[in-house]
């Protein structure tokens, strides 16, 4: 008999507690800390002047990782958290009409480059990214530790066929790029050309595969990020996505 993924998990990392905290739609269960954090928690509350009813618990170390596992980085906290509540794609149009820049996940298999993503997506002032619904690693607090506490600041949607989504962002005017690591002939370099386009959506792929095939014959564009030493055929996908948003933030 299957295990039924659990919908609540523990959070570890400080800034991802006080993001979770902070949140509104996010919903917490529970709050386990160390007494030496506890005046520090009560003056967060009233400063933040947060609302939701949340209890306090002081702990021992020895409990709280009980609840985080050995391998979680420890902080002397722990917050039971209810997974997002992801966005799906009926609400789309509603939630990027006013944005220039957008982050389109196809599959991605690490949870560190995942929350890495995430991280440098709301570095770069992303608000939404949307996700394939299938392939990607569920939510968990590896992935909000390695986040740094931009899971709950920006928007995930849910996309159940990306190709179909691609095609709706261009009829409303979106110039969709896609960022290849082969070295096709239509790929241009990205620092030479000048993207001064109005809306933007920019696509990455899986770390070992990329852009799917019809993913990328959507593209409006295919950018590559050229390297020195051709030998290396490529550089790490979070590496990349912080590379090419610089370059759009810096080209608008």
């Amino acid at each position: 008999m299957m295990n039924k993924i659990s919908n609540y998990y523990w959070m570890y990392s400080k800034h991802s507690i006080e993001s979770a905290i902070l949140n509104p739609h996010r919903k917490v269960l529970n709050f386990l800390i160390e007494e030496k954090f506890l005046k520090y928690y009560k003056d967060f509350f009233f400063k933040q002047k947060i609302k939701k009813k949340i209890k306090i618990e002081v702990v021992s170390k020895f409990n709280i990782k009980k609840k985080i596992g050995n391998l979680a980085k420890y902080q002397g906290l722990a917050l039971k958290v209810e997974k997002l509540q992801i966005k799906q794609n009926t609400i789309v149009e509603k939630d990027i009409k006013k944005e220039k820049l957008i982050l389109i996940i196809d599959q991605l298999n690490d949870p560190n480059n995942l929350g890495a993503l995430f991280r440098i997506a709301y570095a770069y002032a992303i608000k939404n990214i949307l996700i394939l619904d299938r392939f990607m690693p569920e939510e968990n607090g590896y992935i909000a530790s390695v986040a740094s506490g931009a899971l709950d600041k920006i928007n995930i949607i849910k996309v159940p066929n990306l190709v179909n989504m691609i095609r709706l962002l261009k009829k409303n005017n979106w110039w969709v790029v896609g960022l290849e690591s082969k070295k096709f002939e239509n790929c241009i370099n990205l620092y030479e050309q000048n993207f001064y386009l109005q809306k933007k959506a920019l696509v990455i792929g899986s770390e070992s595969k990329g852009i799917r095939n019809l993913v990328r014959r959507n593209c409006d564009i295919l950018c590559r990020i050229p390297i020195i030493n051709d030998d290396l055929d490529s550089i790490n996908v979070v590496q990349a996505a912080s590379i090419a948003l610089y370059e759009f933030n810096r080209k608008k």
